[in-house]
């Protein structure tokens, strides 16, 4: 009675649910969504954006860089461009020179041609005058004062801008390479964005022809319950008449509430199933989803074939393409090594603004120069680091070559494996159409025997357990070799 109980309580909130409005879901939506909602999916996507603005970056190499430079600094003390001493005697100068002549004068005037020069001459009585007086000398001072202050550069405030502007000319190929690089990778990042879809698309498959397993079950759960309700009706009615025992119709009730039982686990199971393919497409878990091919009487496998060639499987297997393209990648970083290790040239350019200018005696103004000029680098001697680390990245390209060897030995197995799996799925679906055949006439002769009294209830209990697993097992080769289709076309590359 509790089971019966139960059963009616669900029965009712099935129906209080289908009453609400139901979201109908083929395998394509679901595997949209989910591929919508896949957090590993966003992860490659975002790894394949990336991978992008590195390949548009490493393109950036190829053209000139320019680059601004702006700086102000202030200096406590100037520069002299020469020493103390000698900026004193420059602004001693005329005080130096006077005393010196006024020395050497009285001498001078002793001497008769001299003598009598100075007295006929009034310019030179006249200089010889401002010379005694200090006149000559203070100018003279305030020359060589000017002059020590020249050889003194104003650089307590110093301005300084520039644009520069670099053009590599030769790199030793690393640009290049680094490109190529750049490019595999981007490459690289849309494989494995393919192989994270690949991979949710079998798990949503999985999920859903999971619960059009379940479903189909339960349909024959509930049949089954039917049937074994009503040989317990005509048990009941036949003991009363003397036909049959209560031997009897205890086997039929005990079955019955086996039965029951195994209907409310099919229900919780397909509840349950239905929560997790929710949750692979990205859905509230508790959503009221009904399947396109949960409701379909007889479930129909695919007639169709996986044609492939090995050259097909090279290219669209993202495993194989992405140790494909690591390989390559190694291959360049040989030439991005190397390239370190050979000479360099590039092209120089820059527009430099100063102020102190340096073009006109450190004048306290804005002066500015272009210039243009080339750059070369050439690599001596290194003490074999170049070839070392050049070797080592071309025993990194043998490991990639040897890891993309031994992974396509393992996809040639692997598809071997799956093409059996579906010769395997092939035979027993039909021993199981053939099974359930046989156990419908079974079903059906045992029905006949037991209304006509010479067959007891426990042959038409086993007749029906017999179309039970019968039908059950047509339902598990037709999953199988739906599911053995999908894994081939995803070992082959062909999953979409």
């Amino acid at each position: 009675m509790k089971i019966r109980t139960i059963l009616t309580l669900i029965a009712f909130g099935g129906l209080a649910q289908t009453a609400m409005s139901q979201t109908v879901l083929t395998l394509q939506e679901c595997r949209d969504k989910a591929l919508e909602n896949n957090q590993q999916s966003k992860i490659s996507r975002e790894k394949l954006s990336a991978a992008e603005y590195d390949k548009k970056a490493a393109f950036a190499n190829y053209l000139p860089k320019v680059s601004a430079m702006g700086a102000y600094v202030h200096n406590s003390e100037n520069i002299s461009l020469i020493n103390d001493d000698q900026s004193a005697a420059l602004t001693n100068l005329g005080t130096n020179m006077a005393t010196s002549i006024g020395n050497r004068l009285p001498g001078l005037i002793q001497d008769p041609a001299l003598a009598n020069i100075i007295q006929n001459s009034p310019a030179v009585q006249q200089m010889i005058q401002k010379l005694q007086t200090g006149e000559i000398a203070t100018a003279l001072n305030e020359i060589g004062a000017n002059l020590a202050d020249e050889f003194e550069l104003d650089i307590a405030n110093v301005y300084v801008g520039a644009v520069t502007i670099e053009e590599p000319l030769y790199v030793g190929g690393k640009i290049r390479a680094y490109n190529k690089v750049t490019a595999y990778a981007k490459e690289l990042a849309e494989a494995q964005l393919s192989g994270e879809d690949q991979k949710v698309m079998v798990s949503v498959d999985e999920a859903y022809w999971q619960i059009v397993s379940i479903a189909n079950k339960l349909k024959l759960t509930e049949k089954y319950v039917e049937l074994l309700r009503k040989l317990n009706e005509d048990v009941e009615k036949m003991r009363g008449e003397g036909l049959a025992t209560q031997s009897d119709q205890f086997s039929v009730k005990v079955k019955l509430n086996d039965a029951e039982m195994k209907l409310l686990k099919a229900r919780n199971g397909l509840a349950l199933s239905k929560m997790l393919l929710c949750q692979l497409c990205g859905m509230d878990l508790h959503a009221d989803i009904m399947l396109a091919d949960e409701a379909n009487e007889n479930l129909t496998v695919p007639a169709d074939t996986v044609i492939y060639t090995q050259e097909e499987i090279d290219e669209n297997r993202y495993e194989l393409k992405s140790l494909r393209l690591a390989s390559e990648m190694y291959n360049q970083k040989v030439s991005i090594v190397r390239a370190d290790y050979l000479p360099t040239v590039a092209l120089m350019g820059s527009y430099t603004l100063t102020n102190p200018s340096a073009q006109n005696g450190f004048q306290n103004k804005f002066g500015d120069m272009l210039s243009v000029g080339v750059v070369a680098r050439i690599p001596i001697f290194h003490f074999g680091e170049g070839m070392n680390k050049v070797n080592k990245a071309k025993a990194e390209a043998r490991i990639a070559q040897y890891q993309l060897d031994e992974a396509r030995n393992k996809i040639t197995l692997q598809v071997t494996q799956y093409e059996q799996r579906i010769k395997e799925a092939d035979s027993r679906l039909e021993l199981a159409s053939g099974n359930m055949a046989n156990a419908e006439e079974n079903l059906r002769m045992a029905n006949i025997g037991f209304k006509e009294g010479y067959l007891a209830s426990t042959s038409v209990l086993e007749a029906q357990t017999a179309w039970l697993q019968a039908h059950s097992e047509e339902i598990d080769a037709k999953i199988d070799k739906i599911m053995a289709l999908v894994y081939l076309r995803q070992a082959t590359g062909q999953l979409k």
